[in-house]
């Protein structure tokens, strides 16, 4: 290969979101040749933080669940020796909801909640309970067996109040874009657990530096990650990945790919040998739906504006209980009604981050219409937050066509393929595929979302490989 750049590795990584990053660590410390390459100038994907005019913000992703001793994160932060590079605080309680007619916490103790539950709905008391308690203990092959169960038939299973169940529900739409009716069991009971039931937790310095420490801790273990490249193709012979060419021409060889980024953009854009692929597969990926993407609002106040909530809680603003008819009217792109929203107070007392699930559309609709929609998003915020408006010294935004080119998401997706009964543990998207030793990882692998689903994932799928490779389990000594 004369005049081409060619490298070999015993693992490459496309992409360095979250998943990509825990991967890698753990691929790293089995004291693997790693390269991880990224489109972007830096780590984290949706998970990354900017500051602009002094004030400081997450791009999207905005808090933390699963940091418990035994949870996703906490369990990695222990395994990689991170506890200590992050600085993580806990706010209390972690979730707020606000409604027409109530105004709830999620707090961080479990029976707290529940006594919180209560106290709303009454009549519901002895069903809350059992119905938290559910959450807290379901774990392995009962998990597994929500998978084809609307979580909207598990809400029926305990509670006839429907507007118990909207307020139970309202976070789900916000993190995985989907109402009640159209959510599987299995994602909903998880988000709750590793999210809100285990929630609250956010660094103190921001959503980024999550990322930053994986990586500096992926590089302290030998790991390499090339910036601002993008893969150009997967090099596939006789069904098994070889290593992959950059748009730059240059060729790294490995005997592991694992890709980190939207899977249609791995297997249509990237694998130019459809032949290679099975025929399923490929209808699978023209049939599957993405989630939804989002609107997210950034704003900047007044230092002496005493208006603010407090600070470090998701507050989840809800005027209504049709959480189904919501969902429809973003599917439809009928963008004339701000219905529900979420927002955070930085710590800072001076950041506001704002998200509200949104339709794709196309380029132009969101060139067209951004400016109003932000006018249309901060009047909305004011019905929570009275003279708003008048205090704000700094406000941009993040479109779905933004988020695309983030992460070349599909649509913008803001997380992965939609979790609905039909496409979680979807066959040919789980963590192995049909291309020998080409590996996914991340919310496009159909098994997990959120920033506690990745990182499993991204720990799951290098233990995979570690097993099947033999590959040493040892720490890596960094004296």
């Amino acid at each position: 290969m004369t005049g081409i750049d060619v490298k070999k590795y015993d693992a490459l990584i496309i992409g360095a979101g979250i998943g990509g990053l825990v991967c890698g660590c753990y691929l790293a410390q089995a004291r693997k040749k790693v390269l991880i390459i990224e489109k972007n100038i830096q780590p984290g994907g949706y998970c990354m933080s900017f500051s602009f005019n002094g004030f400081h913000f997450d791009k999207c992703a905005h808090s933390l669940g699963s940091l418990r001793h035994n949870g996703n994160i906490g369990r990695i932060l222990d395994e990689l020796e991170l506890k200590d590079k992050i600085i993580v605080e806990r706010h209390d309680p972690s979730n707020i909801i606000i409604t027409p007619h109530y105004n709830i916490k999620i707090w961080n103790s479990l029976n707290k909640t529940i006594d919180e539950f209560q106290k709303n709905f009454p009549e519901e008391r002895d069903q809350i309970k059992k119905f938290f308690k559910f959450l807290e203990k379901c774990s392995g092959l009962s998990l597994f067996c929500l998978i084809k169960i609307p979580f909207d038939v598990l809400l029926d299973r305990y509670f006839k109040n429907k507007k118990l169940k909207a307020v139970i529900s309202l976070p789900l739409l916000g993190n995985v874009g989907l109402p009640a009716s159209r959510i599987s069991s299995f994602t909903a009971v998880t988000l709750y657990k590793e999210f809100m039931i285990d929630g609250g937790y956010y660094p103190k310095g921001g959503m980024g530096d999550i990322a930053e420490a994986l990586s500096g801790r992926f590089k302290e273990m030998g790991g390499e990650i090339i910036f601002s490249q993008k893969v150009k193709r997967i090099l596939i012979e006789n069904r098994q990945a070889k290593g992959v060419s950059l748009q730059n021409d240059d060729c790294y060889f490995s005997q592991y790919v694992i890709s980190d980024i939207d899977a249609r953009q791995t297997f249509i854009d990237l694998i130019k040998e459809k032949d290679q692929l099975d025929k399923d597969l490929i209808a699978d990926l023209k049939n599957m739906t993405p989630s939804l993407s989002a609107f997210i609002l950034y704003l900047g106040v007044n230092k002496d504006f005493k208006g603010l909530p407090a600070s470090g809680h998701n507050i989840w603003y809800l005027p209504n209980y049709g959480l189904e008819e919501l969902y429809s009217m973003a599917i439809k792109k009928k963008l004339n009604k701000l219905e529900w929203f979420l927002f955070r107070v930085g710590t800072d007392r001076k950041s506001i981050f704002a998200l509200v699930n949104a339709p794709y559309v196309n380029k132009r609709f969101w060139q067209d219409n951004k400016q109003k929609f932000m006018k249309f998003f901060i009047n909305g915020l004011e019905k929570a937050i009275p003279d708003l408006a008048e205090n704000i010294v700094y406000k941009s935004a993040a479109t779905p066509i933004t988020l695309s080119n983030w992460t070349m998401n599909h649509q913008g997706s803001a997380y992965g393929w939609e979790p609905n009964t039909s496409q979680i543990a979807k066959k040919g998207f789980s963590q192995t595929t049909c291309i020998k030793n080409l590996y996914l990882t991340g919310h496009w692998s159909t098994l997990a979302q959120g920033v506690p689903g990745v990182s499993y994932l991204g720990r799951s799928t290098a233990n995979i490989i570690i097993k099947r490779a033999g590959f040493s389990k040892r720490r890596m000594s960094l004296a």
